[in-house]
This record gives structure tokens, sequence and C-alpha cells, in this order.
């Protein structure tokens, strides 16, 4: 069968969907030349339009989701991109056609991707829905692919980027906000910390109804803890949080999730409800029984989307990450009916700025480090919750409502000094996520390199730009181009495999 791509935002420019699998093997280095002392993989995901959805619209989360894995070893670099073949993919590609009609899928910005499914029949009765491409993090030796809601985590392979399957341990979580429809069909964050010594993840499941948060620690053996927070506030859309010491520090901000929007009000699957309080979740870490200390601050309507990291000095906690004015997604007070999408950073932006809790009194109180628009935080996440110091962002400039994202900038979090290289200038461009590499496995925090993807969809071709964190103002020590353009891709992660 043959189709066009449809005319919709989420289509096109950056978002121009990657249809094709490739593999690059001693990709071209234009500048410079690959750290011989690197030997590890950078692994990110994101949507892939495969084929027309059942409702023939295009909610962001229903597209089919994508791998892309840069192998870098010896001073040579291989090149991969794979569809990520969930059980979802594996029925439309039998059958030729999309199979999940979504109570969500309309035809303009209320269209997400996360409603329930409409026709449940012979064909898809017992297949999830989710296309698992929202975040790939490393965990016990394979990268997993996550949908945060719809489906259970998917294994990749981190060298040949095969699809593995459903994670052994999935049986052991929680529902999302959809009912499972087979054994194991259960969701996990996109976001999870981990401990880079124990090998521990710490994860959570989140959903429109009570139990509103479920949390899961998963160890490397595939044993899972759970516990369910009864007491948790509202139905906050629990896409992040912070690792410290002793808890995860989960934020209950007013951004809410709710699937029954979509058919009671016609809406999409989020709100945002300035009146309720932002309440933080201190969960211990190391006791599933210790009770949950909930701390309800003053602070006026903002919003955290991603977290960069947390420290703890005496009796104060400082959460950081980029703050924004409001969520970063569509919502009902600023489109009517049949008005086209508008993505991310087109109707909000944020800025690097702190929370800080005294933990004695529980006063909380809100600062903006930085003037500068930033979002996508990355820390040396082997010092996830250990305290940290060393941080990057992609940064940018204020356009109209929201932010263009053109800049690295790297922070010292302690002095709060500031190093920038813009990336691009008057060229259309998706800088996209960085990732932090260690020069050696025991290097100081923050001592090695950073890898920045850059999509230079204009030119039709991408681009992978190695900078040193000695001093980034330098510009990149190597630049390693790919003949195409590459697919925009939110999150992902270094695996290292020193």
């Amino acid at each position: 069968m043959s189709y066009a791509i449809p005319d919709d935002t989420r289509l096109k420019g950056v978002f121009t969907p990657m249809r094709f699998e490739a593999t690059v093997e001693d990709c071209i280095v234009t500048e410079g030349e690959i750290p011989a002392d690197i030997a590890g993989g950078f692994y990110r995901s994101g949507p892939a339009w495969k084929r027309p959805s059942a409702d023939g619209t295009c909610g962001m989360i229903n597209i089919d989701g994508m791998v892309q894995g840069l192998v870098l070893e010896n001073g040579r670099a291989d090149f991969r991109n794979r569809w990520i073949r969930t059980p979802k993919y594996l029925l439309e590609e039998r059958l030729g056609r999309g199979m999940f009609p979504l109570t969500d899928g309309f035809d303009d910005w209320r269209n997400w991707g996360w409603g329930e499914v409409v026709d449940r029949n012979r064909y898809n009765a017992a297949t999830p829905q989710g296309t698992n491409w929202v975040n790939i993090f490393p965990f016990a030796g394979d990268m997993v692919a996550s949908s945060e809601q719809g489906g259970p985590p998917i294994a990749i392979d981190p060298i040949t980027l095969e699809t593995k399957g459903i994670v052994s341990w999935s049986p052991q979580l929680s529902p999302g906000i959809h009912e499972p429809v087979c054994y194991g069909d259960n969701a996990f964050t996109a976001h999870p910390k981990w401990d880079h010594d124990t090998g521990v993840l710490y994860g959570w499941t989140h959903r429109d109804v009570k139990p509103y948060v479920t949390m899961h620690t998963v160890r490397p053996d595939g044993a899972v803890e759970t516990r369910e927070l009864w007491d948790a506030p509202y139905n906050t859309f629990a896409h992040d949080i912070w690792l410290a010491p002793d808890w995860v520090v989960m934020p209950f901000q007013p951004f809410l999730i709710d699937k029954e929007r979509t058919t009671k009000q016609q809406l999409n699957v989020f709100a945002w409800d300035p009146e309720l309080p932002i309440i933080l979740a201190l969960i211990p870490r190391h006791d599933v029984t210790a009770p949950v200390r909930y701390i309800h601050t003053d602070l006026e309507p903002q919003y955290f989307l991603h977290t960069m990291s947390a420290n703890v000095s005496g009796n104060t906690l400082t959460l950081d990450g980029p703050i924004f004015n409001r969520p970063p997604l569509p919502l009902e007070q600023d489109f009517a009916v049949g008005d086209e999408v508008t993505l991310f950073y087109s109707i909000a932006r944020s800025q690097l700025g702190r929370w800080t809790v005294d933990l004695t009194t529980g006063r909380t109180t809100s600062e903006l480090l930085s003037d500068r628009p930033s979002e996508l935080p990355k820390v040396d996440e082997r010092f996830y919750g250990k305290g940290y110091r060393w941080a990057c962002q992609i940064g940018g400039d204020v356009k109209r409502g929201g932010m263009s994202m053109n800049s690295l900038v790297v922070t010292d979090m302690h002095t709060l000094s500031e190093q920038v290289y813009q990336i691009r200038s008057g060229t259309p461009a998706g800088v996209m996520e960085a990732t932090f590499v260690p020069r050696q496995k025991g290097s100081p925090e923050g001592d090695g390199y950073v890898i920045v993807p850059v999509s230079w969809w204009a030119e039709n071709r991408g681009e992978y730009l190695i900078f040193d964190t000695d001093d980034i103002t330098k510009g990149p020590i190597c630049r390693i181009e790919l003949p195409f353009r590459l697919g925009w891709t939110g999150h992902g992660h270094w695996m290292d495999f020193r």
C-alpha cells in the first residue's frame, strides 16, 4: 500500500521522519579526531512515522519509535538506527495498516496519542499500544526503551540495536493510565535514575486514579521492590524526579494527566490547574516501608518538565533544573478546537532555576539562576544521587512566547559560572539533547566530553559534535558527519563499555 506523509506540523522541519534503517560503519570525521580513550555508545530514541494511524491522525506518542546509536571505540564511530519493534509495531507491520484508533485521535492540537484504544478486536485485543520512544536508558547490560504510558519497557541490544523484547521484569511493574491487555502489560517512567555503583534503577509508574504513583526499585537481577503511594495528593503528570542521597524527590505539580478528558470533554489528556499547590514527596530510597514526607509549598505556579540534580547540605535540600513559566505542551487555555498543533518550546520557555527546601521547617523558595532560555539538562550520571556540581543544557534565545535552541551551555552549579558555545545561528537545524562521557572510568565529576547530536535538516545531513569539558568555548574537538538528516529524538543516554 502506498500513501503520502500527512501535512502535519508533527512531521515537518526537524520533525520530518527518518523512515529508513541505516548502518554507517567507520563514519566520516570532517574535523579533528575521535578521542581514543572513549569506548561506549550514545543512544537516543524518537518518533519515526511509519504508516497512517488507524484514525488517520498524528498523535505524537502514537507514532512508531526509532532508536539511534553511535558507538565509539578505538577512535572510530559506527552509526545505526533501527525501528523499536514493539508489539504494536509488529502487529501493524504484519497486517500492513494502523490498528489502534484512540479516543484522543483528534485532527488538531488535542491529539497526543495517550487516549484509550477505541476498537479492541480479535487482532489487537492482547497487544499493548505503546511505541516506546520517549527515552532509552542503560540497565543491566541492555538499553531499555520506554514510552512512559501504553506498554512495558523494551530491551534493545546495544551493539546491533535489534529489539530483544519486553523486559523480563515487566510483570512486577504496575499499570499506568491504561488497563493491561496481556500479561506483563505494565508501564514504567521514561526518566528513571540509577545508582552507578550498585546498578539499582529507581523508577515509578503514574496514573490518573489512586494510587496516583507507584514506586518501583529495580535491581540488576530483575528483582523489583514496589511501593504504592496511596496518599499521593493528586494525578500529576509525574514525568521526572530528583535522586538525593536518601530520597527520591517527586514533585507534584499542577500539570495533570486524565484520559477521561478525551471522552467526557473532547480535550487532550493534559490539564494545567495553577490553583493546586506544588507538593514535594520525599520518598525514602533505602526502606520501602519508611514514611513518605510530603512538603506543601507556597510556590507560585511554575513547572519542571525535566530535572537536573539535587544537593543536600546540612538541613538544606536544593533541587535544580530548567523552570518553565507553564507546561510547554498545548492546552485549552491556548487553543480552540481545530487549531493546528504547536510543539514543545513554541509556547513556553524555561530558564535554569532552583528550589531550596529547608528540611527543618519545609519552607521552600524558588529562584532563577540564569536569564538564558535553556532545557534538556544533563549531568555526569555516575553521580546520580550523590550530590553534584557539573551540568550542561541546550541553551537558546527568546522566540515569541517560547524559545529557539541553538547552544551548548555548561554550568558550575556551585559558582554558577557558565561556558557557552553557539552551535547554529542562521541555518535551520535541530540542536538536540547532549550526553556526558567521562574521560576515564574513574575520572573526576565532569572531566571528559560532551556529545551533541545536530540535525541539519535543511541541508539533509546529520552531525555529532564532541566537546572537551576542559573548555567547550573552543568549539568541538571532533565533528562526525552522517550523509542524511538525523531524525528528531527527544532523549537518550550514554552506555560505557570500559
